[in-house]
């Protein structure tokens, strides 16, 4: 299990043997209302507190609707998926989606758009 954003594995394992995984929404409720399981990043601790801090609670919004718009962009054909670029402060990232992953989220966004 690698995080989304740094691509590294997750950094420890529970007692049951599963990795320990941050989870976030990709996008807030405003965006995604209703909860779906696509709409949900599977990130390491470090990435999560950053996801959080720069596109979570970013005041103007402007991360989070770069990526939504990514997003709806994203070639319906694309087989190695997305990489969504992200800015956290100075530093510049990406958040890899794999194709089922995007096709899920293009879907539902579309949904709510009403295309």
């Amino acid at each position: 299990m690698v995080c989304q954003i740094c691509k590294n594995e997750m950094p420890f394992k529970m007692r049951d043997g599963e990795y320990y995984v941050e989870k976030r929404e990709v996008l807030s409720r405003g965006y995604l209302p209703r909860e779906h399981a696509s709409q949900f990043l599977s990130l390491c601790p470090l990435c999560a507190a950053k996801y959080k801090h720069f596109v979570i609670d970013d005041p103007e919004g402007e991360a989070m609707e770069e990526l939504r718009r990514a997003l709806i962009e994203a070639g319906s054909t694309e087989p190695d998926g997305l990489e969504a670029p992200l800015k956290f402060g100075k530093e510049s990232a990406t958040l890899r989606f794999v194709p089922l992953h995007v096709s899920d989220l293009k879907a539902i966004l579309k949904a709510i758009l009403g295309e």
